[in-house]
C-alpha cells in the first residue's frame, strides 16, 4: 500500500545555496541529524511543513548527480512514495514489465520520464 509522497529529490549544485533560498522564501529548515555522503554525491533532507524536499550534491567526478546535472540541469531527480512493504512494489514491477534500477527505484523509461524511489521510511528521519 502506499501511504504517502515521502519526498521529491531535487539534484542541485549546491545544499548550501538551495537550503538558504528556501529558508529565505519559505522557512524551510534542513534536518538537523540527518545526511548521508556517498563517493558520489551528499545527501540532506529539506524540511519544510509536513513536505521534505531531499537535496542532492554531486560529489567526485562524473557521479550519478553530476551527469545528470550537465545532461538536465538542477531540478526534479526523482519522486519518492512511502510504502507499507517495497519488495512487494519492487516484485508487482518486475512482474509488470518495469525496468527497475538500484533496487528501489522505477526507471524513467518504465514510468513516462519519472524516476520512482519506493521506501519504506528513512533511519533517523522517519524512526
Amino acid at each position: 500500500m502506499i501511504k504517502k509522497i515521502h519526498h521529491v529529490g531535487l539534484a542541485v549544485e549546491s545544499i548550501d545555496e538551495v537550503a538558504a533560498f528556501f529558508k529565505k522564501l519559505f522557512g524551510a529548515e534542513l534536518h538537523p541529524g540527518w545526511q548521508m555522503e556517498t563517493p558520489e554525491f551528499l545527501s540532506r533532507f529539506l524540511m519544510l511543513g509536513e513536505s521534505r524536499f531531499e537535496l542532492l550534491e554531486p560529489r567526485g567526478s562524473n557521479g550519478l548527480i553530476e551527469r545528470f546535472i550537465k545532461n538536465r540541469g538542477q531540478g526534479i531527480h526523482h519522486v519518492s512514495l512511502h510504502v507499507s512493504d517495497r519488495e512487494e512494489f519492487l516484485q508487482r514491477c518486475q512482474e509488470l514489465g518495469l525496468n527497475v534500477v538500484g533496487g528501489a527505484f522505477i526507471h524513467p523509461k518504465s514510468a513516462f520520464g519519472t524516476l520512482i524511489e519506493f521506501t519504506e521510511g528513512v533511519e533517523g528521519l522517519d524512526y
